[in-house]
Order: C-alpha cells, then sequence, then structure tokens
C-alpha cells in the first residue's frame, strides 16, 4: 500500500509540472525577452568639461563694493564747491582702507609695534560687527570717516590729518589725534 502511495504522489506531482509547462513558460520568456530589450545595453558618453578660466580681477582702484560707508559722507566726498580758495577736496576714487568705516569715536589707539623701520599703531573696534577686532595701521594709511591720513605714530597718540568741510562748502584739513587708551 506504501508503494501504491508513493507512486500515485509521483504521478499526480508530474502531471501538476507537466500542467505548469504550457502557455505559463511561454509567457514568462517574452517577458524576459522585453526586459531584455528595453534594458540599455551601451554607457552613455561623458559631458565635455569646458577648463576653467580664472578671472582677473583689475578694479584695485575704486571702492570696494563690499564696504558699507555712511551714505551722507560719500554724498559730502563727491560735491565740489567752486570759489573755493585750493583744490584740497578728498578723492572719491581712492581705494578705501577697512579702518575709514568707522568714526573715530568708535576706534580706540591700544598699542604700538615697532621694529627698526617703523611704528604701528593697534586700533580696536569698539562698535559694530567688528567689535573688539584690533588692526595695525602704518604710516600713510587711512583711517576715520573724513580722510584722516596717519601722519606719526607715538607711543602715547597716533597723529591724523583729516580733510573736513569748512563753513564755506571748502575743505580744508584738520589735524586730530587717537590717544591711548581713549
Amino acid at each position: 500500500m506504501q508503494k501504491f502511495k508513493n507512486v500515485f504522489v509521483g504521478i499526480a506531482a508530474l502531471a501538476i509540472l507537466s500542467a505548469c509547462q504550457g502557455s505559463g513558460l511561454n509567457e514568462l520568456q517574452q517577458e524576459v525577452q522585453r526586459i531584455k530589450d528595453s534594458t540599455p545595453t551601451g554607457i552613455q558618453e561623458l559631458p565635455t568639461v569646458i577648463p576653467y578660466e580664472p578671472y582677473a580681477y583689475a578694479a584695485f582702484d575704486v571702492r570696494s563694493p563690499f564696504a558699507e560707508l555712511d551714505p551722507e559722507y560719500e554724498t559730502r566726498l563727491l560735491q565740489i564747491e567752486e570759489g573755493c580758495d585750493t583744490d584740497l577736496q578728498p578723492d572719491p576714487n581712492r581705494q578705501k582702507f577697512d579702518l575709514e568705516r568707522f568714526g573715530l569715536d568708535a576706534l580706540q589707539y591700544v598699542g604700538l609695534i615697532s621694529n627698526k623701520r617703523e611704528h604701528r599703531g593697534l586700533i580696536k573696534v569698539q562698535s559694530g560687527e567688528s567689535a573688539g577686532v584690533v588692526q595695525p595701521i602704518h604710516v600713510g594709511e587711512y583711517i576715520g570717516l573724513n580722510d584722516g591720513k596717519v601722519l606719526k605714530i607715538d607711543s602715547d597718540q597716533i597723529t591724523i590729518e583729516a580733510i573736513v568741510p569748512n563753513s564755506k562748502g571748502c575743505w580744508e584739513k584738520r589735524p586730530q589725534y587717537l590717544v591711548i587708551g581713549q
């Protein structure tokens, strides 16, 4: 009886497998062929690489577009009054230094660094985004809002010659000082 049962199970399994072989296998082969046909076989060509060409910046003599200056001060610089005795006036095309963004009341002379050739003053910014920053300054550089040119750096003060408007609408040079610790 057991032998008969095993033979019967084997015939049933063979019948089931032979039934699956018919149309289902044919459909499976067609689907596999469709997938093979739609799959790309080659590698796409790489795009051409454009070589980098560096930009040569040639506007060093123009005011930096990133420097924030007082709008009233800029309009005052561009005013040229007639009838003045001298040709003295600020140069609006001169490149501005970092410390020209601040009035002298927002700057503090905090120290002096010296070597055999020169003295450098140390200026601390007391207000604005740069508060607490200490920057060196040399003789001949500009500082403050009034085209103040540094004439002399001593251990106790910095002497500055500023160009300011007078009551006639003309420009004149006036001495200004940054005293250490004030």
